[in-house]
C-alpha cells in the first residue's frame, strides 16, 4: 500500500509539471496587444510631451556609430592601397634589374606575388566601396528618422486638431439634416447639437466613432515618401554628391597614384549607366572638365604649407577651413575659438577671424580633409628623406629594398586588414590581406 502511494505521488509530479508548461502559451496569448484603433481625440499635453521625447540618445549613438564606421572603412581602403603602391614601386625597381639580366630566377615568383596582391587589393577595395555606400544609406535613413520626428512634433498636434474639428462639424451637419425627417414636427426643439468640446463623448449606438489619422500613420507615410524619393535618385546623386563618399574615392585614388599620377575623373563618371561603380576611372591632367569647380581642383605642392599659420610649427593634426583655403593645427584653432568673444551668424555661434584672411570661422567651418592630410604628410616625409639623403648614399648598396613595414607607417595598423611586416630583403606577399568579410 505504501509502495502504491509512493508510485502515485511519483506519477503525479510529471503531470503537474506538464500542466505548468502547457499554461505558458495561454499567458502569451493573454499578453497580446489588442488590434490597433485610430485615435478619436487630438493629442493632449501628455501625448505631445511623449512625442517630443522620442528623439533621444538612441539616434545620437547611431550617428556616432555611422561616423566611426565611415572613418574605419576609409582608413582601411587607404591602408591596403598604400601597401599596393609601395609594392608597385618595389616591383618597378626590380623590373629594371630583370631588364638588365640580373636575378631573373626571381622574376616569375615576384610577378605572381604582385599579380595576386593586386587582385586581392582590388577585391578588398570593391567590398569597402560597397560597405561605404551601405553606411551612407544607413546614415541618411537615421537623419530621415530625426527629421520626420521633428516634423511630427510640429505638424501632428495641429493636423489632428483640424481633423477632429472637421469630423465633428460633418457629424453635426449630418445630424441636423437627418433629424427633421425622422421627427413629426420640423419646428421641434428636440434637436440638440452635439457637444463641441474637446471630446466627442461616448461612442454612438451605431458603433461609429471619430477616426483620426494617428501619429504612427503620419510617421510611416512620411518616412515611406522620403525613402522612395531618396532611392529614386541616381547613384551619382546619392553618393557622388555625398562628402564622405567623395573623400573615400579621393583617398583611394591618392593612395594608388599619389601626386604624379592621373587626376581623379569627374564625379559624374564614377558610376556606369547600369549603376555600377567605376573605381579605376581617371583622366589626364589636361582633362576636359572645368578646373574651376571645387571638386576638380588639383592641389599644387607649391600652394600647400606644412606649417601652421598660428603656431608656425609643422602640422601634426591638420584642420582645414571649408570657407577659405587655409589649414591650421587642430588644437591651436580650437583654442582660439574657445577663448573668442566674437559671435557670428543668426545663432550667435562663437567665431574667429581666419589668421590668414578675413573670413569668419566657426567650429562648423572646420574639418579634417583626408586628401590634404595625406599630401602634407607626404611632403613632410619627402623633406625628412632629403635631409637623410647623404647618409643613405653612404650605405653604398645597389640592392633594391622591400617596402617599409606597415607597422612603421604613420597610419599604423589598419583595422579590418591584417598587416604583416615583410622581411628586410623580401617584398610583401599576398597573404598580408585577410578576408574582409562577405562573399
Amino acid at each position: 500500500m505504501s509502495a502504491r502511494t509512493r508510485q502515485s505521488r511519483v506519477g503525479a509530479t510529471p503531470s503537474s509539471s506538464r500542466r505548468t508548461v502547457a499554461a505558458t502559451p495561454v499567458r502569451g496569448t493573454q499578453d497580446a496587444l489588442p488590434p490597433y484603433k485610430k485615435p478619436s481625440h487630438p493629442l493632449d499635453g501628455e501625448a505631445q510631451r511623449a512625442l517630443r521625447e522620442l528623439n533621444g540618445q538612441s539616434l545620437t549613438s547611431l550617428k556616432k556609430h555611422h561616423k566611426d564606421a565611415i572613418t574605419q572603412i576609409r582608413s582601411t581602403a587607404e591602408g591596403v592601397n598604400d601597401m599596393l603602391s609601395d609594392h608597385q614601386r618595389y616591383f618597378d625597381a626590380r623590373s629594371k634589374k630583370w631588364d638588365a639580366g640580373k636575378k631573373l630566377d626571381e622574376k616569375e615568383d615576384e610577378e605572381a606575388i604582385y599579380t595576386d596582391l593586386k587582385q586581392r587589393v582590388e577585391d578588398a577595395t570593391n567590398k569597402l566601396e560597397e560597405s561605404m555606400r551601405a553606411v551612407i544609406d544607413s546614415s541618411v535613413a537615421a537623419q530621415r528618422i530625426e527629421d520626420t520626428l521633428e516634423w511630427l512634433r510640429q505638424a501632428a498636434p495641429r493636423q489632428l486638431e483640424e481633423e477632429y474639428e472637421t469630423q465633428m462639424t460633418q457629424r453635426q451637419t449630418q445630424r441636423r439634416q437627418t433629424q427633421p425627417r425622422a421627427g413629426s414636427d420640423a419646428d421641434s426643439d428636440d434637436d440638440v447639437p452635439m457637444d463641441e468640446g474637446p471630446t466627442p463623448g461616448p461612442t454612438p449606438l451605431d458603433g461609429s466613432r471619430v477616426a483620426l489619422t494617428g501619429t504612427v500613420d503620419m510617421f510611416t507615410a512620411r518616412m515611406t515618401r522620403e525613402a522612395d524619393a531618396y532611392t529614386s535618385n541616381s547613384l551619382t546623386a546619392r553618393y557622388a554628391r555625398h562628402n564622405e563618399y567623395r573623400d573615400f574615392r579621393r583617398v583611394v585614388h591618392d593612395a594608388r597614384y599619389g601626386d604624379d599620377g592621373p587626376v581623379l575623373a569627374h564625379e559624374d563618371t564614377w558610376f556606369t549607366d547600369a549603376g555600377e561603380p567605376q573605381l579605376g576611372v581617371t583622366q589626364r591632367r589636361s582633362g576636359t572638365y572645368d578646373d574651376d569647380e571645387d571638386d576638380d581642383l588639383v592641389m599644387d605642392r607649391a600652394t600647400i604649407s606644412t606649417k601652421c599659420p598660428i603656431t608656425y610649427q609643422q602640422l601634426k593634426e591638420p584642420y582645414s577651413s571649408t570657407k577659405c583655403p587655409h589649414t591650421f593645427e587642430k588644437t591651436a584653432i580650437l583654442d582660439m575659438l574657445r577663448t573668442s568673444r566674437t559671435r557670428f551668424g543668426p545663432g550667435g555661434t562663437k567665431s574667429v577671424t581666419c589668421p590668414v584672411c578675413d573670413q569668419q570661422l566657426s567650429a562648423d567651418d572646420l574639418r579634417v580633409d583626408p586628401i590634404l592630410v595625406r599630401k602634407i604628410k607626404r611632403m613632410q616625409r619627402a623633406e625628412l628623406e632629403e635631409t637623410q639623403l647623404d647618409s643613405d648614399d653612404d650605405d653604398g648598396g645597389n640592392e633594391v629594398q622591400a617596402p617599409a613595414p606597415v607597422s612603421s607607417r604613420p597610419t599604423g595598423r589598419v583595422a579590418g586588414v591584417k598587416m604583416q611586416s615583410p622581411s628586410t630583403q623580401a617584398p610583401p606577399t599576398s597573404s598580408i590581406i585577410e578576408d574582409l568579410g562577405g562573399s
